[in-house]
């Protein structure tokens, strides 16, 4: 059916369906889901299991191994990377990348079961392993409650009763409590007391855990009821475990208060803790709903916190510390604004080449194929977010190619005399195939993102949608639309004199006329010159910039900052406090943020996760803007190891992209710790001694100390003392031990044991703790031949089983990931390695060859296809080939305009230029047939190439110059700004090579002379 002749012969069905268009457009802008970055799938699953007491090696051999071994027998799996440490082994899972999304959560139900199936071959001792594969929720919504002299307990009862009406906010998935202070009761022994009134720290332990235990006292059965029966006594609160019965060996009975103290108290050490403004604070981080838009779950929950806010205690302040609902308007404004700029950029370019009305019936197809992409992306499930957004502007020259070459072609033909309705038909009918073939091209080229696995290919997938239907909408509005606004609105010719009429006889066109001639003429000179223009941008190259992704220039940084392994966590909160108090001296920071022992929930895409460990510190930073967060950024920089020498401060910006724990990564493989080490510090030292490199570390970062106890067994054997009896000693003076645990209202908290007698952190004091076993109290010396102090490694790495560890570095400011990754590779790739080891490079040279790796795998079934789609317009190959030997011309822009401009050549650059290339392709294709369209007609080749040349070159510059303008407003952006830059340098210099090179490489192709 001709699409263009069923359009004009039915207006009012084919306004109505315009009408439709603009308001199904407007209301799907409202309806649509709106992000601020696009998600991608994580393929990551971990496998948590404690083991108290342990080594990092017993760890590693006796739970890591064990797990491993079965998990990898799982098909899907890409590498396991294990952390071992003192008591704890953790597993991260990662898939391959071709593993489809769809079928991730029946892998991670394998996983589990795998998991399950190993759990009877770990060590007594050892916890029951947990699989956590929750990370595909983004806690968005990020606040936190402080307040100067309030207690945990106050915030912690705030905190609860928010968590529970903000789980009402229609659209609120979950709420997630961080920083939660751990009430607990601590019951305080008195050895003294218990020695005198004989009890034994075993009969303490036996009648707690007795008076707590759960117990089954079934059933009662009456004539017409079954009743359950409770037997009543476990603890509700300290009173009552004060009155609890104790029985000792001579069967008197004594109650727990008289030999301890029991108080209310919170857990000490803690596991967490944030601050706000150098004050307590706790956190809670909400997550919307699937499918849900994150700018309206955000504003209600605004809406709701407000509320709340009225009867907030006073001094008690509510903080929002990150809102993706405001994070996501704010850039979908942007780009929306952008989006505005760019269509009246390209309006106004229209009105330039072709005037007010003939400018306004172009540029009303693109506000057409803007709204009616809109609603394909709401019936599709396409939100709007960075990437989507941004394809609609790269799209946006590119929208207006196809109307311009349709209603070019009917002014031309109006103004040659053809009437209206049969210029239209005969302009629609020669143009439709072309363009068909033109604009899947042009869709082709963005075909391997689309169907790239990585992570990266998801992340964009939504620029190869967009495009794909903004493309084909075009292509159908060309034909629809922009026909059916030129028959409304266009007039016939009145010159009917039958005289010939030369559009092209302008000076400008006599003289690019007579400047192709000479080309053709001198077409080996020509080639040879554009070869040495091609010649020069490769050379000009060597100066380009690569990086794999940008940051995001956010008013926000982060700081993920360590002390040394081992630390106490309260001496790592101190260290936090002084880097705090610094920040907080700055006059650019606004408001600072600070966790402690763990980084904070998931609140952006690309986070990093660490902890719970006790050296961890975490620090959001916000500003006023992304240019003082640079200032402040560089000064901590330039200060932190004069500020802070017992710290690795990393400061980080936000980034589109999970961040690294270095930008560089050298790993060693290998079986012994002490080679693997040595290996590492000899990477390490090259890192250091590059000028280029900063933060630099080893993941394995320090050995820390251990007490090491040498239990006697014949003194501790006479004396009634086991090794058990001295570790829970020892843990009564220090952490104390968890001995039950009661329940006040809806939560459980834990029930310490401890000593009145204070904790033990001095060499010497150690040796005269009393070790209490049976009513006796022995000093610790009497059990053990001595006490020394050991260094071990904190955790052991593994990487798909093999003992792992690597040497990590970040560039400086101004120097690229790549040329710190030059400055160091040949000199750590030339460390001889034993017999066993192996060597490899991760972080960031690893997954951008994997996500480039993943596009141009499939960018040959693309290819293939493009030339497919040529040859079936062409009919022949040597014009496929004139296409093909022109594409590499495209870099040649691109190259002086990143360098030119100082940009970076990175992954969005990348994607850039593969668009580019279906842009120049449509523009050739659309000279070359008007050539055949000529030679149809009788014209000789030469007159073919010439006539179709300069006849296509208002329409190809137009189209050229309007995708350009159209990409300005993305120059400024912090991810889009070097893609714009390829796309408007790039398409510029090709245009222009285009209307020049292909006349030239198709008289070489088809030996054109010209008679001198």
């Amino acid at each position: 059916m001709n699409i263009t002749k069923f359009t004009l012969e039915n207006k009012p069905f084919s306004w109505f369906i315009l009408l439709l268009v603009v308001i199904g457009g407007i209301v799907s802008y409202d309806k649509v889901g709106k992000l601020e970055d696009a998600p991608f799938t994580i393929k990551q699953a971990v496998v948590l299991t404690t083991y108290p007491g342990a080594s990092s090696e017993e760890v590693e051999q006796q739970v890591t191994d064990k797990l491993e071994e079965a998990i990898q027998a799982m098909d899907g799996v890409d590498y396991l990377d294990s952390d071992s440490r003192s008591g704890v082994s953790r597993i991260l899972v990662v898939l391959k990348k071709t593993v489809p999304a769809s079928e991730i959560p029946q892998m991670w139900d394998v996983l589990r079961r795998k998991v399950g199936d190993v759990q009877a071959q770990l060590p007594k001792g050892a916890s029951t392993s947990l699989v956590n594969d929750d990370f595909a929720d983004v806690l968005g919504l990020f606040y936190g409650i402080y307040g100067e002299g309030f207690t945990y307990r106050e915030l912690n009862d705030i905190a609860d009763d928010y968590k529970k009406e903000l789980l009402k906010v229609p659209n609120v998935a979950k709420v997630v409590l961080f920083g939660k202070a751990q009430e607990s009761i601590d019951i305080k022994l008195t050895f003294g007391k218990m020695h005198q009134l004989g009890v034994t720290l075993e009969e303490v332990v036996g009648a707690l855990n007795q008076q707590n235990k759960l117990v089954n006292a079934g059933f009662v059965n009456t004539d017409k009821q079954r009743l359950r029966v409770k037997v009543a006594g476990d603890f509700s609160n300290a009173e009552e475990i004060g009155h609890l019965f104790i029985t000792n060996r001579e069967g008197k009975q004594i109650r727990l208060k008289d030999v301890a103290q029991i108080e209310e108290s919170y857990s000490s050490p803690y596991t967490t803790k944030m601050k706000i403004q150098g004050q307590s604070a706790v956190g809670f981080a909400i997550s919307a709903s699937a499918g849900a838009n994150v700018v309206e779950v955000g504003a209600a929950v605004d809406q709701k916190l407000l509320e709340l806010k009225q009867d907030l205690p006073a001094g008690v302040h509510l903080k929002n510390i990150y809102n993706q609902g405001i994070e996501s308007k704010t850039a979908n404004d942007g780009f929306v604004f952008n989006l505005i700029a760019s269509v009246g950029t390209v309006v106004i370019i229209l009105l330039f080449f072709i005037g007010l009305k003939n400018g306004l019936l172009v540029g009303s197809g693109l506000v057409f194929s803007i709204l009616a992409t809109l609603i394909f992306m709401l019936a599709f499930d396409i939100n709007m977010e960075r990437v989507s957004l941004a394809a609609l502007i790269i799209a946006m020259g590119m929208l207006v190619d196809n109307a311009i070459v349709v209603i070019e072609s009917i002014l031309i033909k109006i103004k040659q005399g053809i009437p209206k309705r049969e210029a239209i038909y005969q302009s629609a009918q020669a143009s439709s195939w072309p363009l068909l073939g033109a604009t899947v091209i042009a869709i082709l080229t963005f075909l391997p993102i689309r169907i790239s696995p990585d992570a990266t290919g998801e992340y964009l997938s939504s620029l190869f949608s967009v495009l794909a239907i903004s493309l084909f909408l075009s292509w159908i509005f060309a034909l629809t639309q922009s026909t059916l606004v030129c028959d409304t609105f266009l007039k016939d010719n009145t010159n009917v004199s039958g005289e010939e009429v030369d559009l092209y006889g302008g000076k400008f066109y006599t003289k690019f006329r007579s400047f192709l001639q000479f080309s053709i003429q001198h077409k080996y000179v020509s080639l040879g010159v554009i070869l040495s223009i091609f010649t020069v941008s490769l050379l000009v190259s060597k100066q380009m910039k690569v990086v794999f992704m940008p940051e995001l220039e956010k008013s926000l940084f982060k700081i993920n900052a360590f002390t040394p392994e081992g630390s106490y966590i309260y001496y790592t909160e101190e260290e936090g406090d002084k880097i705090y108090n610094w920040l907080s001296e700055q006059e650019e920071v606004k408001e600072v943020t600070m966790t402690v022992g763990m980084t904070p929930p998931r609140y952006f895409l690309a986070s990093s996760s660490y902890g719970p460990q006790t050296n961890v510190l975490s620090f959001i930073i916000e500003c006023d803007d992304f240019e003082n967060v640079e200032l402040v950024f560089n000064r901590l920089e330039d200060q932190k190891y004069d500020l802070f020498p017992e710290v690795f401060v990393r400061p980080e910006y936000y980034s589109v992209m999970s961040p690294l724990d270095g930008k560089v990564e050298a790993r060693f493989m290998g079986k012994d710790i002490q080679v693997l080490d040595s290996l590492n510090n000899v990477a390490l030292d090259i890192m250091k001694s590059s000028k280029l490199s900063r933060h630099v570390h080893s993941s394995w970062f320090n050995m820390s100390p251990v007490w090491h106890l040498e239990y006697a067994d014949a003194k501790a054997a006479k004396a009634g003392i086991s090794r058990k009896n001295i570790a829970e000693s020892i843990k009564l003076i220090s952490e104390g031990m968890q001995v039950g645990t009661y329940r006040e209202e809806n939560e459980l908290q834990p029930i310490f044991l401890k000593t009145n007698e204070g904790t033990v952190a001095d060499f010497n004091k150690l040796q005269n703790i009393n070790i209490v076993s049976a009513g006796n109290a022995v000093p610790l010396q009497q059990t053990i031949n001595g006490i020394t102090i050991d260094y071990e490694y904190p955790y052991i790495q593994t990487y798909n089983r093999h003992r792992a560890i690597s040497a990590l570095c970040d560039p400086i400011d101004g120097v690229t990931t790549g040329e710190l990754q030059k400055d160091v590779q040949d000199k750590i790739e030339a460390i001889e390695l034993p017999d066993g080891y192996t060597f490899m490079w991760d972080a960031e040279k690893k997954n951008q060859g994997e996500a480039v790796g993943a596009i141009v795998t499939f960018f040959p079934l693309a290819f293939l296809l493009i030339i497919a789609i040529l040859i079936a317009l062409f009919g022949n190959y040597k014009q496929t080939m004139i296409v093909i030997v022109l594409l590499p011309l495209s870099l040649i822009g691109v190259i002086f305009g990143l360098v030119g401009l100082g940009k970076a050549f990175d992954f969005m650059s990348f994607i850039g230029w593969i668009g580019l290339l279906g842009m120049i392709i449509k523009n050739i294709i659309v000279l070359l047939d008007e050539v055949n369209i000529q030679r149809s007609l009788g014209e000789n080749q030469l007159e073919s190439i010439l006539k179709s040349t300069i006849s296509r070159t208002r329409p190809v510059l137009m189209a050229a110059i309007t995708t350009m303008f159209g990409m300005f407003p993305l120059l400024p952006d912090s991810v889009f700004g070097a893609m714009a830059v390829t796309i408007i340098f790039g398409l510029g210099f090709a245009t222009l090579l285009t209307l020049w090179a292909v006349p030239v490489i198709y008289s070489i192709f088809y030996q054109i002379k010209i008679k001198k």
